[in-house]
């Protein structure tokens, strides 16, 4: 558009610079607001990758220590069955002596 044509238009040549800054603006905006959600949208899939591999980890390790508390269980239980049998067989001899 040369002069002429501009002021054809009824538009000022200071109107059409400023229109001209604040678009480029705009558009830079624009454009740093769509790169954000992008980056937001790959944080977000990230977030869910990292969450869901922590509560795997998180479910190995109660599984490790609720196995490891059951082994302790069962290792008791099998003391209590000794005790109970030595009890017995201790019973036994006291009645047999008296």
């Amino acid at each position: 558009m040369n002069l002429e044509d501009i002021e054809a238009a009824g538009i000022h040549p200071v109107e059409l610079s400023v229109f001209s800054v604040i678009s480029s603006n705009l558009e830079a905006m624009y454009q740093a607001v769509n790169e954000l959600r992008e980056s937001q949208a790959l944080l977000a899939m990230e977030f869910a990758s990292i969450r869901g591999a922590y509560e795997e980890e998180e479910a190995l390790t109660q599984e490790a220590l609720l196995n490891e508390q059951l082994e302790t269980v069962e290792s008791l239980a099998k003391r209590v069955d000794k005790i109970k049998d030595t009890l017995s067989s201790a019973k036994k001899r006291c009645e047999e002596m008296y």
